[in-house]
């Protein structure tokens, strides 16, 4: 079952963040953060799969190579407790492939993004474990610029505007349509909301994700402990559907005597 995720988060100079440590992290790679000082090195972990830069038409193509974006990125930012850029954290269905995973990312980053004047950069993890059920997260982070571009490199003003929340409300929104889209495409009856359940006006616990192996499982007749977590989940929602009925009957009675 597909499950929604997007969270934002700066990427702050006064909260010990950098854009080189960001990307060192996305990349799963070794890096050296020529603005600190220091190298962050993440290539001990293997959950790596893609990679790739968006940038606009206006954009000096020298940003399509991570590294140089990366420290335009610093060098841009003067202030010592400046925020340098943004990371995005996406959760991906589990019912895709890698593949359609990256289609799926990339078509969000340009039409969120770099549709308004973003570069970005985006990795894909994937850290599925066939020993371990548990380990089944594949997600996506994107890299945000925060100022405007032209092809001689950043300007010197942030927009921001970026900043609003309704941004956020709107990049949350355009997550869930761009996943649906793709849902709708290949025929599946799932779907996904930017909203809480509790917005949406849906009196019910949500499930949990299956997971590639429990699908599998699962599609075989055989049962799984995250199989059986959602079915008791399920029953719950079921009882409070029919509980919620028989007071609508009740109060149905009520109203004709």
């Amino acid at each position: 079952m597909a499950q929604y995720g997007l969270n934002v988060t700066p990427i702050s100079r006064l909260q010990g963040n950098s854009v080189a440590g960001a990307l060192a992290y996305i990349l799963r790679e070794k890096l050296y953060d020529n603005y600190a000082g220091k190298t962050f090195d993440y290539s001990y972990l293997k959950d790596f799969i893609h990679s790739e830069v968006l940038i606009p038409k206006n954009a000096s193509p020298a940003f399509g190579n991570p590294i140089t974006l990366c420290n335009a990125m610093e060098n841009a930012e003067r202030r010592y407790d400046g925020r340098t850029g943004r990371a995005i954290w996406l959760s991906l269905p589990n019912e895709l492939t890698p593949d359609e995973w990256k289609e799926l990312v990339r078509t969000f980053a340009n039409e969120a993004f770099v549709s308004i004047g973003m570069c970005c950069i985006l990795a894909i993890h994937d850290d599925s474990n066939p020993d371990d059920p548990t380990k089944n997260n594949p997600n996506a982070h994107i890299i945000l610029t925060d100022r405007p571009v032209d092809n001689e490199g950043f300007c010197a003003k942030k927009n921001r505007g970026w900043n609003k929340r309704a941004y956020v409300r709107q990049w949350r929104r355009q997550w869930a349509e761009v996943q649906n889209r793709m849902f709708k495409a290949k025929g599946w009856d799932v779907r996904v909301s930017h909203e809480s359940l509790e917005v949406q006006g849906v009196d019910r616990e949500p499930t949990i994700p299956l997971g590639k192996m429990a699908i599998a499982l699962e599609q075989k007749g055989i049962l799984t402990e995250r199989g059986n977590k959602n079915r008791a989940i399920e029953e719950k929602n079921q009882q409070r559907k029919n509980h919620s009925r028989y007071r609508g009957r009740e109060k149905s009675r009520e109203r004709d005597r």
